[in-house]
């Protein structure tokens, strides 16, 4: 199960304060002093309860590139391989498109020159997917001759 986010934890841990103030202060009638302690102690509290709760409480992938009536990971991804360095995601989409629904397309680039390296991914319906695995690779696309494969998770390794 997917961690909760930080802004999620973050939300978490102030209602968990608010609510052990409001509470809190239901039941005190002392002095200042002691309503700030049991707000601090309100706040460590929540601080230290997020974590297990967070593990609890389920997150959504983040979206992908393009909308989609699918969940992310509903898909398949295929590797595409000897692209031309000049072109850019949504041509990608275009070519892969006329096979079936595309759900995100990724382009890799050089993380300190910014400048694609010829490959990327492009998650697709499953069926769609094999159908465009068959019908573009080895198939020239803008000047350049495509490799398409099945794209291996590291996590499934």
């Amino acid at each position: 199960m997917e961690q909760a986010s930080s802004a999620t934890r973050i939300l978490i841990a102030a209602l968990f304060a608010v609510v052990f103030t409001l509470v809190s202060q239901l039941f005190l009638t002392s002095s200042d002093s002691t309503t700030i302690s049991i707000i601090a102690l309100g706040a460590f509290l929540g601080g230290a309860l997020v974590p297990l709760l967070a593990n609890i409480i389920p997150t959504r992938k983040a979206s992908s590139n393009f909308d989609s009536d699918q969940s992310a990971g509903e898909g398949t991804t295929l590797y595409v391989g000897n692209l031309p360095f000049k072109t850019d995601e949504n041509a990608v989409k275009d070519a892969f498109a006329k096979y079936g629904a595309v759900l995100s397309v990724r382009l890799v680039k050089d993380r300190r020159t910014g400048r694609k390296k010829g490959y990327g991914f492009v998650e697709m319906e499953d069926g769609a997917a094999e159908k465009a695995l068959s019908k573009l690779n080895d198939k020239e696309f803008e000047g350049r001759t495509l490799k398409v494969r099945l794209a291996h998770s590291e996590q499934s390794e």
